[in-house]
């Protein structure tokens, strides 16, 4: 079978765990900060560089072409161990160039465009076990500032050089290009594209005369050759680099305008098409390159901002930077209390939880915290109990912050609150209806129960119940078409206002519901 990763000039894409991402310029500010937040300095880069690229193989990290500080295009092919921190010269790309992408199939690792005097059309593929280069048939057209993402073994490269609308899918086996359905909006290029279920997103980018930022975020389905335009990022920019953690894509650093770097971190969720503002970066940071392995991140040179110098710094990240780790959210309703109980397994700079409630239509609100336990990798347990609240349907959900600002919100729960202590005829639900709705009602001892359904004026149609019940809530799933009354008679009701009337001892109440067709 197939495999594979993707690297662009601005980086691989690393699977990162949450919050690693939230301070990675933590990191990156000075050596005086080494070893802080989780991230400690190794040995420096042989050659500074930026808009390299960083494939990761059989875990060791090859970083490959770029550009020094005057923009000369580099050659370079380091190897990093990261086992033993240290590097070994591998054989140079045969054709230097820098804003190229890297992406490994196979255990190959496949160099595509970059360039800066001219733009390349080369593929070139290297062998790490034989540490050779074999040239590949030429991409279509020579393209700077590309973009590529691996699904199901091809590699398919996006934008580029002059506002480039272009998609094109490379098959390794067959070496081949085919030409797939341009992206709807030119000035592509410097975007960065990340997968996420199997569609590619790309997200950000420029147009390059003038230079301006994008906030465009772009959905490509493979397997219709389609796209889909999803809401834009919040922060226009390009060079910046995304991430896949967790479901989530984290969209970090970059620039809006020649020679910026700003230090927004933004995050994307993909199956609500929606962003949220996570804290700044101390720095920004453009145009590194990344890799992850042995769950560790590491990260190679770059520019902070303009072309003054150029990085040699190596940072690394062990994923101990761990995410709140929820394993279980239930509630229980008990009278006019609801007791919410959950459980982490892990927990990263964990400052507490935000308890929210929302009830009918209305919107989330908070009614209370509980304490986190910072970073721990043991689990934890956590309760809280809401008092006093009316009968009825709620949802809760749990509002997750760390201690940076950053959060995020659990799945929610829904709670049925009920008084017990008294007989209770509830509102079906849904109502209006069609063609089935739930009728509720409430015992408040044991007792013989007849629910009937009867027309507008009050006319016996069926007996829905007729039968000794238990005290408690009881419900009964009511048709409107092909459903029965307690006697097995068949019911068939036409559009209209209905009436049911429960009896229970001397307890009689009767409400209305609407059967629409």
């Amino acid at each position: 079978m197939l495999h594979g990763t993707v690297s662009r000039h601005s980086g691989e894409n690393l699977y990162l765990r949450k919050f690693c991402l939230i301070i990675i310029s933590l990191a990156l500010v000075s050596i005086h900060i080494q070893a802080q937040n989780g991230w400690t300095q190794k040995a420096d880069i042989p050659t500074p560089r930026l808009v390299a690229s960083a494939s990761v193989v059989n875990g060791k990290i090859y970083v490959i072409g770029g550009w020094d500080v005057n923009i000369n295009e580099l050659a370079n092919n380091e190897m990093y161990d990261p086992l033993t921190g240290s590097w070994e010269i591998k054989a140079p790309l045969p054709t230097p160039r820098g804003c190229l992408l890297t992406a490994v199939v196979n255990d190959s690792i496949y160099a595509i465009g970059g360039g800066y005097s001219s733009y390349k059309l080369k593929v070139e593929v290297y062998d790490p076990v034989t540490n050779t280069w074999t040239q590949k048939n030429d991409m279509p057209s020579g393209r700077i500032g590309q973009n590529a993402a691996i699904v199901d073994g091809i590699i398919y490269v996006e934008g580029g050089n002059y506002n480039s609308r272009e998609c094109w899918a490379y098959n390794p086996s067959t070496d081949t290009w085919t030409r797939k359905q341009d992206i709807p909006l030119p000035g592509r290029g410097n975007s960065s594209l990340t997968v996420y279920n199997g569609f590619i997103y790309a997200i950000g980018g420029s147009t390059y005369s003038p230079w301006n930022a994008l906030p465009y975020v772009f959905a490509y389905n493979p397997q219709t050759d389609t796209w889909t335009q999803k809401q834009s990022m919040p922060t226009a920019r390009f060079g910046l680099q995304t991430y896949l953690v967790d479901g989530l894509i984290y969209a970090v650093g970059g620039g809006q305008y020649d020679n910026s770097a700003i230090a927004t971190i933004e995050v994307y969720y993909p199956e609500t098409d929606r962003w949220a503002t996570c804290p700044d970066m101390s720095k920004g940071l453009i145009w590194f390159a990344g890799a992850f392995v042995y769950d560790t991140v590491y990260v190679f040179g770059g520019i902070p901002a303009g072309w003054g110098s150029v990085e040699s710094k190596v940072w690394a990240c062990y994923k101990s930077a761990l995410p709140v780790e929820l394993t279980s959210f239930t509630a229980s309703a008990s009278g006019t209390e609801v007791t919410l109980c959950w459980s982490t397994a892990t927990e990263l700079n964990n400052q507490g939880f935000e308890v929210q409630r929302k009830f009918s239509s209305n919107d989330f609100v908070t009614i209370g915290s509980v304490t986190g336990h910072g970073t721990t990798t043991s689990p934890n347990q956590y309760s809280f109990v809401d008092k006093l609240i009316d009968p009825g349907k709620y949802l809760y959900r749990l509002k997750q912050i760390d201690y940076g600002g950053t959060y995020e919100y659990s799945n929610e729960i829904e709670v049925d609150v009920r008084v017990l202590d008294k007989f209770t005829l509830e509102q079906n639900y849904p109502n209006p209806f069609n063609p089935t709705t739930t009728i509720g009602y409430v015992l408040q001892e044991r007792s013989n129960a007849k629910l009937i359904l009867l027309t507008a004026l009050g006319e016996e149609i069926a007996v829905l119940v007729n039968e000794e019940q238990d005290k408690g809530y009881h419900k009964v799933e009511f048709s409107a078409k092909g459903g029965s009354a307690a006697g097995g008679d068949a019911l068939n009701l036409s559009s209209g206002v209905y009436l049911y009337k429960l009896q229970a001892g001397s307890f009689v109440a009767t409400k209305k519901f609407v059967l629409i067709k």
